[in-house]
């Protein structure tokens, strides 16, 4: 065979070749183009809540719709068994990608390795300063990085009613001003029979928790649970004498007792003059007691003190484990949004964390609203580093001191101890 022939044929073989491959190549390409993409599925876990649930999973399927190939799963634990859920969870790695925390519970989560932060090119640390109030996410920080957004905002308010308010010689528009005002006019408030028997309480202490917490923060000038040094101040001269004022008002002046309407809703029934919780207690009103008529103020503080509420809220987190971690934080952002906040202000009775949202007139419309609106731009966060454990023992503080008429000094001692053993658990980790 000549050159040029064995050329030739040489040249027909490697174009056979060439294109053998070519066919070969496509078909794996349109096998591949054909082959679905799997779906990601992030995990949600929150306590129940019947006005808060239905709104999360209108949230997921509008996230869902507008996320291709993102599916948002949620499911909502009754809170009772929500707790020891996540905690077993979480020990075996089996958690749901994204969760609800309270913030109090933020740092030892963060601590104990369990969170992942927010990446930068989702939100960053400074879009998220500019974003909301502070004290909303401030539980949620750790060397300039956050490890979850603000949900579930409420602050402390004073509910008066009008009615009792009037009959006991006070003007709704002028509340009490300080602790001084306000013992006098809850005095003046509480009406006992001929036997002594509590008829009508100056203040409904139902919700304890919102009582004494609110009156430490408002005395104490420092931290009233330095972390740092892993231990709380309410121990001190300034928390003891919170703590007096709290027996002062139930032991001293009687102005509420626990087995007066044991479990019942004082002030909705209109046997209270005065009550402090948070501002979604308005919604409650509206359901019992539609004709009540009240005003909410800002809450009343010691002489001499800055003039402060407190604010509690809680987080949305993305698990340390989640494999889908950047459609988790995606979502995340996506329900502490301008849209989801509103969503959650006119069906949940929320309020907002967006600093922008405190702008806009139309969420605040009445004089009750703009006293809510002002609570926020005044409240400082709770600091505590758990949330029922805690709890625990500053009820059992409360217990002694107004039902069992120990010394303030005595239980308060034992409750920080106690507290004070809790926190250097935990936090050695």
């Amino acid at each position: 065979m000549s050159k040029l022939k064995k050329s030739i044929s040489l040249i027909i073989v490697l174009m056979l070749v060439l294109t053998m491959v070519a066919g070969c190549a496509g078909k794996n390409n349109n096998t591949e183009a054909s082959k679905p993409k799997e779906e990601i599925v992030i995990r949600h876990w929150q306590h129940h809540h019947e006005a808060r649930t239905p709104v999360v999973k209108e949230l997921a399927e509008e996230f869902n719709k507008n996320h291709p190939g993102i599916k948002v799963e949620v499911e909502a634990i009754p809170y009772d068994s929500y707790f020891d859920k996540l905690t077993t969870s979480l020990s075996s790695k089996t958690a749901a990608d994204v969760f609800q925390i309270s913030a109090l519970q933020a740092q030892e989560m963060i601590q104990g390795g369990y969170l992942q932060p927010m990446p930068e090119k989702v939100m960053s640390p400074e879009e998220i300063k500019n974003t909301f109030l502070d004290w909303t996410i401030s539980q949620a920080e750790k060397d300039g990085k956050y490890y979850g957004l603000p949900t579930d905002v409420q602050t402390l308010v004073l509910f008066i009613n009008n009615d009792l308010y009037k009959k006991a010689g006070y003007d709704p528009k002028n509340p009490p001003k300080d602790w001084d005002e306000f013992l006098t006019q809850a005095k003046k408030g509480t009406i006992v029979d001929s036997q002594g028997k509590l008829q009508q309480a100056g203040l409904d202490t139902r919700y304890k928790w919102a009582v004494y917490t609110l009156f430490m923060y408002q005395m104490l000038d420092g931290k009233v649970v330095d972390l740092a040094n892993k231990k709380v101040n309410y121990d001190s001269p300034q928390g003891l004498e919170a703590w007096n004022y709290i027996k002062k008002l139930m032991v001293d002046e009687k102005i509420d007792s626990p087995s007066f309407m044991t479990g019942q809703f004082k002030f909705e029934l209109g046997k209270a003059m005065f009550y402090i919780n948070h501002p979604v207690t308005v919604g409650r009103i509206k359901k019992m007691a539609p004709d009540l008529n009240y005003t909410i103020a800002l809450v009343p503080g010691p002489k001499g003190h800055e003039p402060i509420t407190i604010g509690h809220n809680w987080l949305y987190v993305v698990n340390k484990d989640s494999k889908n971690s950047e459609a988790a934080w995606e979502w995340v952002k996506f329900m502490a949004s301008k849209e989801a906040q509103l969503k959650f202000i006119e069906k949940a009775g929320d309020l907002p964390s967006m600093k922008s949202l405190l702008e806009q007139d139309s969420l605040f419309p009445d004089d009750n609203a703009k006293v809510v609106r002002e609570s926020l731009k005044n409240a400082v966060p709770t600091q505590e580093l758990g949330e029922d454990d805690v709890n625990n023992i500053r009820d059992e503080i409360w217990t002694k001191i107004v039902l069992q008429q120990s010394s303030v000094e005595d239980a308060v001692k034992h409750g920080a101890e106690a507290e004070n053993a809790l926190i250097n658990k935990k936090l050695s980790k």
